[in-house]
């Protein structure tokens, strides 16, 4: 359940969803120091909140793990560098040192961007996560796009997600899956589409409530500058 109370109530959810669009361009593209205060702030987000915004984390990012040990060595062994044993004669078929650290950096970004998304899901209750994400779509009417379909659709792919997720694992654990077993795993993904098609016509519309005029304070706007200086200030100290 969504703690709906705590000192980030005091930050507006529209500051909430732009500070972590900030947090997560400077994880993409920033460097070690900044990475190093990204990960203290997504520890203290946890630490402040309490065990119960854990909840789910793990199993995330256990189910991410293949992904995620990919993107390292992609990087480990694809980036031009010196060789990590380069006295060694098969030196050339070694990751580069430099590989190492950038595989190293990228695996640490995306872990700690799931992270911030989970957390932000936990102290954002649905509702509010629509208005601000309404508010931030304005710019689109001018595409003649809906904002108020992409709030919604936004909202319900981020709140979702995690029940795709616990239905493949119930999928799995009905089929008895052996690993490596592929004409299986399709006959899940079969019963899975399956599934979630079903569910999708059983599951009656649900009234969303758009807050128009809970706009943020321009105080709160102290919060997005305090993320990016702190977040400037970490890239100047490396």
């Amino acid at each position: 359940m969504t703690n709906k109370t705590g000192w980030y109530s005091n930050v507006h959810p529209v500051l909430r969803i732009l500070c972590f669009i900030v947090f997560s361009l400077f994880l993409a593209f920033g460097d070690l120091g900044q990475q190093g205060l990204a990960a203290l702030l997504v520890a203290l987000l946890y630490i402040t909140t309490g065990s119960q915004s854990l909840s789910g984390l793990w199993p995330t990012l256990r189910r991410m793990r293949w992904f995620l040990l990919s993107i390292f060595f992609i990087y480990a062994w694809l980036t031009p560098g010196p060789a990590l044993f380069a006295e060694l004669q098969f030196s050339s078929w070694m990751p580069t040192t430099t590989g190492l650290v950038q595989g190293g950096q990228r695996m640490l970004a995306l872990i700690l961007i799931i992270a911030s998304v989970h957390w932000l899901l936990f102290v954002t209750p649905r509702n509010a996560l629509v208005s601000a994400l309404y508010w931030l779509a304005a710019p689109l009417q001018l595409l003649g796009i809906s904002r108020q379909r992409f709030a919604v659709r936004m909202s319900l792919i981020l709140t979702y997600v995690m029940n795709v997720q616990t239905l493949v694992g119930d999928q799995v654990k009905q089929t008895g899956v052996s690993k490596g077993d592929v004409k299986a795993y399709a006959s899940v993904a079969a019963g899975l589409v399956e599934e979630v098609i079903s569910r999708a016509e059983q599951t009656p519309c649900e009234e969303i409530e758009i807050n128009l005029g809970n706009k943020p304070a321009a105080w709160q706007w102290a919060w997005l500058l305090l993320l990016t200086v702190m977040m400037l200030l970490a890239g100047e100290l490396v």
